[in-house]
Order: C-alpha cells, then sequence, then structure tokens
C-alpha cells in the first residue's frame, strides 16, 4: 500500500508480526513527494511499444477487479501487452477507459522501473476509483485514480513484491530489519511509520533516489542521518542478494507466470440482465519466453484489493491485499 499526500488506502502486504505493526518514531517528513521529480529525470524508460487484446479476453485478475466494490463494467477495461526492449516477454496490464493513467503513461512510467524489480509484477490495473490510491495484492498493482507522476508509486508497491520474496528472507519481518533500523531516529514519512512493511515500501523509493539521482538522498534531504540504516540496509541487501534490481540498464532474467486467461461478454456485454453472445477471437498467448526462470508465485484473494486486510497476519498462505 502506498500513500502520499493523497493516498490513503489500507492494504499490509505483510501484515500482524511479533512485533507492533505502528513504528514509535517521528516522521523524518510528511511524504516523499518531494522526491518525484528527481526519480522522474534519472531514471530513464526502456524502449517499449505495446498492442491491445481483443476485447474478448482479460487476465482474471483483471475480470475480478471489475467484480470488485468499485464494481466496474468490463467492457470500460482494455487489456494491453507492453513488450520492452529489456525483456523477452511483454508484461500484461489493464486500463479503465476513464483512468487517469493511459496506456502512453502507464507503459513508459512501469518502464522506468529497473527490469530486475520489474520482474516481480505480473499484472497491473488502472482504474478510475476514487481516493487515489494503490495497492498490491499477490504481485499485482492496482491504481486507483493515480495520475502521470505514479513512478513513486509503482516503485512503492513493486517493492512489496520484492519484499516478500525477492530475497533470501522476507526483509520487513527480519531480525536484520528490526536490528538495523533501531538505530535511526526517524522514519522516512508519516505512512512509512505505518508498519515495518510500509517502512521497507518507502526506504525502497528512498534507495532508488540514493542510487540513481546525483548527489543522492543526502542532495535533497539535511536529516538523511535520521533514517540512514532504513535506506541502506535495503541497498546493502539488494546489493547483496539482488544485484542492480534498482539500477536501470539490465534485463529480466525471470518472470511471474500471468493469471489466467479468461472470456469476458463483448459488445454490449449486458442485456436485459443477461450476458451477450461471446465473439470469436483467439486466445492471447502468455506464456513465457523460454530461459526465462519462473518466479513462485505468492497466493493471494484478488478479489479484496480495495478492502483493508492490515489486520490479517501473513502466515504460511502468505495473506495480501
Amino acid at each position: 500500500m502506498y500513500t502520499t499526500s493523497t493516498i490513503a488506502f489500507g492494504v499490509g502486504l505483510l501484515a500482524s508480526f511479533a512485533y507492533p505493526q505502528k513504528i514509535d518514531k517521528p516522521a523524518l517528513q510528511p511524504n516523499l513527494d518531494y522526491l518525484k521529480d528527481g526519480l522522474q529525470k534519472n531514471m530513464p524508460s526502456i524502449g517499449h511499444h505495446f498492442d491491445q487484446w481483443s476485447e474478448d479476453w482479460m487476465p482474471k485478475f483483471c475480470l475480478d477487479q471489475s467484480k470488485s466494490k468499485d464494481g466496474f463494467n468490463p467492457a470500460d477495461i482494455r487489456t494491453y501487452n507492453i513488450h520492452y526492449d529489456d525483456c523477452e516477454t511483454a508484461w500484461v496490464v489493464c486500463v479503465h477507459k476513464n483512468s487517469p493513467m493511459k496506456i502512453e503513461t502507464l507503459a513508459d512510467l512501469f518502464g522506468r522501473v529497473p527490469a530486475g524489480s520489474r520482474s516481480y509484477i505480473r499484472h497491473i490495473i488502472s482504474v478510475p476509483a476514487k481516493g487515489g490510491n494503490a495497492g498490491n495484492g499477490g504481485d499485482n498493482i492496482r491504481l486507483n485514480q493515480i495520475g502521470a507522476d505514479g513512478l513513486e508509486v509503482l516503485l512503492h508497491e513493486t517493492a512489496h513484491s520484492l519484499d516478500a520474496h525477492a530475497y533470501d528472507e522476507p526483509l520487513s519481518p527480519s531480525d536484520n530489519w528490526k536490528l538495523k533500523t533501531s538505530r535511526d531516529r526517524a522514519v522516512p514519512d508519516n505512512y512509512a511509520g505505518s508498519s515495518p512493511a510500509e517502512d521497507v515500501a518507502q526506504s525502497t523509493v528512498i534507495a532508488a533516489y540514493n542510487i540513481n539521482v546525483p548527489g543522492g538522498f543526502p542532495g535533497i534531504e539535511s536529516r538523511w542521518v535520521e533514517v540512514r540504516n532504513q535506506y541502506e540496509t535495503v541497498q546493502t541487501v539488494q546489493r547483496e542478494q539482488a544485484p542492480s534490481i534498482l539500477k536501470p540498464g539490465g534485463r529480466c532474467h525471470k518472470r511471474l507466470q500471468n493469471s489466467e486467461t479468461v472470456r469476458v461478454p463483448t459488445g454490449k456485454r449486458l442485456l436485459r440482465g443477461r450476458w451477450a453472445p461471446w465473439r470469436r477471437s483467439q486466445m492471447p498467448d502468455i506464456s513465457l519466453a523460454k530461459g526465462l526462470e519462473v518466479i513462485e508465485a505468492l497466493d493471494f484473494d484478488s478479489g479484496k484489493c480495495g478492502e483493508d486486510i492490515e489486520s490479517k497476519a501473513w502466515g504460511p498462505a502468505r495473506q495480501h491485499l
């Protein structure tokens, strides 16, 4: 889950652990909005192009999202393949026709997330839901009313997947994280203080800034030393266990399997309360390119995207958004 000055979405990718959710430290800043310009200017988008699916088909994740509490008509959601130059397999994303983030913007912003990190995201759906918020459930990102300045949001949500299974062990519940970060006097912002999982995600955004922007985080934040152990721990773990995962220029070597492709009603979709007849079209090929390592999927209930399950434990089933 990600919160800026306009975002408030209860998710909690890695929920309750043996220590309290909230972190009893002051926030360095209200939010991390002041990092947006530097990230945008210094994390270039990889070359890409996209193509649209037939409206007969959609990833099951996106269809499930259309049935969420917001109640979107599947007829208004378009599915696309985004082909990036740094990976042989496209990413499948969904965009509602009224979403403030159009496919052109989404393709550009997601292409700024380095390939090593991007590989841990299965799907993205962008919808015009109320509130302006975002969440990650089972390595799927949902963007609610997020616009063209959403790179920081994508980095944060991707960081939840990295935290969950990109390293030797999940970072936020680890003794290593608790020990190293106990030395800091503050947390990066108000939202980072809500839980260790959100602290790791916000610290990952700072780490991306520190790695890619000239002058690093100390160049923009005079009190950087108060949160130094948090973002440096993220950098150290990534350097030792997942090299170059926050640095543009690499290639994807592993990917998550796409969710099941399902038929959706087409045309007017609903006629007198019944689904309209199917149109005939070939099912899109969503198979991964040969040679890509398959990342083990995490269990999740995609129908709960948008609901606050922060109080639930992250147990053997690894419950998420």
